[in-house]
């Protein structure tokens, strides 16, 4: 086991080596979801416990398809941080391919950016390292490992690894660390428990001239915390500027068909304001259908199915609220549709 600084190295990933299940899911591993691909997409998780198991997604073609963390078991990072993330993977053909995305939000979940590696997996077991910083205000971040080109894709195991910190540091709400300043370095302060109220008498008198404050003499100075100066009218009064909204956006090319499929996932519980659009470029009418699920798993119908004709655009707004959102959709014969997920938080 490799020790940095006397801290052991300790895998991050829950769930990494894909041998735990859920009973409300008992045919995908725990702490990972489907994301991407279409309906000739097949994620086969194989292998028995308690032997070594693994996830092969076999990729026909259409849109990228992978597998990402659940919000749920994110991994616990700070800004500024080194991480290092080992996949062990093998590909059929060799060199399909392939990609590691990694998330980082807040603690919050408000989303602070992204960083995507491109990697060509051999024919057989191989292990990847990749190693990155996390960018500012970063409280958590989340991995997605997926194929691009046609093949099969195997995942034996993920693996993430903070390099430096060396040790595991308190972060405030916000995914910063905490820093505390002490006097005596070594020195432990220890309460003192007190066995009853102690009364306390304080008699003092105070006289004092307080001047009249006037607007031309008087005032009071206020400091901001970067360098840059605060903004003020000709009358002295502070100039607010209200924080622009963040926007989020993810297109999905699909080919719809007799047998209904669905977009991917999206987490919808930091959102304040998201919706669907969907645009049928082929030449034959298509069903759609927002779903929702509190678990990304289990999903019920949030409307009726709504047509969708050749040539048009359709927008569709969920009515109820639970966690995950996605858009089900299906034809009676091959139909492409471009599915918009677009949000505001």
């Amino acid at each position: 086991m490799k020790v940095v600084r006397g801290n052991r190295l300790a895998n991050q990933v829950y769930n990494g080596d894909f041998h735990l299940a859920l009973k409300m899911q008992p045919d995908f591993p725990d702490g990972w979801l489907k994301v991407g691909g279409d309906k000739t997409t097949i994620w086969e998780w194989t292998g028995f416990p308690p032997g070594p198991r693994a996830l092969a997604i076999r990729h026909p073609g259409g849109p990228p398809a992978g597998i990402v963390q659940t919000a749920e078991v994110a991994i616990q990072a700070g800004e500024f941080q080194r991480w290092q993330v080992r996949l062990t993977l093998q590909a059929e053909p060799p060199g399909v391919a392939c990609y590691l995305l990694v998330y980082f939000t807040m603690v919050s979940g408000y989303p602070t950016g992204q960083l995507k590696f491109s990697i060509k997996p051999g024919a057989t077991p191989e292990t990847l390292s990749l190693v990155f910083a996390t960018p500012a205000g970063t409280g958590a971040m989340r991995l997605e490992i997926g194929a691009v080109d046609a093949g099969i894709l195997v995942i034996h195991r993920v693996e993430a690894f903070r390099l430096y910190p060396p040790r595991i540091l308190s972060l405030d709400e916000k995914g910063r660390v905490i820093v505390r300043h002490v006097e005596t370095i070594g020195e432990i302060l220890k309460p003192v428990r007190v066995a009853s109220p102690i009364p306390v008498n304080v008699q003092a008198t105070v006289t004092a001239d307080i001047r009249n404050l006037t607007p031309a003499r008087d005032g009071v100075r206020v400091y901001g915390s970067s360098p840059a100066p605060l903004s003020t009218t000709a009358e002295g009064l502070a100039r607010i500027q209200v924080a622009a909204r963040a926007f989020q956006e993810t297109v999905e090319n699909v080919t719809a068909g007799p047998i209904p499929s669905a977009s991917a996932a999206q987490d919808v519980s930091s959102l304040r304001l998201y919706s669907f659009a969907v645009f049928n470029s082929g030449t034959g009418s298509a069903l759609v259908q927002i779903q929702v699920s509190p678990e990304g798993s289990l999903w019920a119908a949030d409307m009726p199915e709504q047509e969708v004709p050749a040539g048009q655009l359709v927008v569709l707004a969920p009515r109820f609220f639970l966690r995950y959102t996605r858009l089900a959709y299906r034809a009676a014969s091959p139909t492409p549709l471009t599915i918009w997920f677009q949000a505001q938080s």
